[in-house]
């Protein structure tokens, strides 16, 4: 579900919590618990029409928990899917925004530059603990990629780092699209031919 501000110069346009797994509309269990390890760092890997999320372990003696291992693709720069709110907000301070999110979540708005404009980071809590974070505007952010994938990138550099989108489909906004590769946690917005929103979010319970 998409919900939608309208500000003085800036539509805010976010996704729900959980984008749906498959044509049903059947929604996936949220992660919990552990927080992300911030030693851990991956990248996801198009295998056919499957991703894998590849970490490298490093100087570990033993292997982190697999709930752990699942969010260390889901990195947005520094932030990452899983972190508290507090680790937010040490990171970011207080939101400029809070918008109210469907399950009893809110979505807190960053603008990165002036106030409602773009660009802006959108991130949303639940019980204390981020499960999405979204990134929108025009230019790249260095702060804020996600698997070597920034704003602003070709749609030839998206589909060399996850290939085709599985789906594309309106994203609520004019002349943009909405690439989506379900079940796996992640999206764009792709206007004219250049990512304008990503959006990455909890992984399904048993991802890899």
């Amino acid at each position: 579900m998409w919900r939608s501000l309208a500000g003085s110069a800036l539509a805010l346009v976010l996704l729900g919590i959980f984008a749906p797994v498959n044509g049903q509309g059947t929604s996936p269990s949220p992660q919990g618990g552990k927080p992300p390890d911030p030693e851990l760092r991956g990248q996801w890997l198009r295998v056919g029409q499957t991703f894998a999320c590849k970490v490298e372990a490093g100087k570990r003696i033993t292997p982190p928990y697999p709930d752990v291992l699942s969010l260390a693709c889901q990195r947005m720069g520094a932030l990452g899917v899983g972190i508290s709110e507090a680790s937010l907000k040490a990171a970011l301070g207080e939101p400029h925004r809070r918008l109210p999110q469907p399950n009893n979540a809110t979505a807190y708005v960053y603008f990165l530059g002036k106030t409602d404009q773009l660009p802006y980071l959108a991130a949303v809590v639940k019980a204390n603990r981020v499960v999405a974070l979204q990134v929108s505007g025009p230019a790249p952010i260095a702060a804020y990629s996600f698997n070597q994938i920034n704003l602003g990138a070709s749609i030839e550099k998206l589909k060399a780092q996850f290939g085709g989108p599985f789906r594309v489909g309106p994203s609520g906004l004019e002349k943009t699209d909405l690439w989506t590769y379900e079940p796996w946690p992640f999206s764009f917005e792709v206007r004219e031919d250049r990512v304008t929103s990503i959006r990455i979010s909890d992984p399904p319970v048993g991802a890899k």
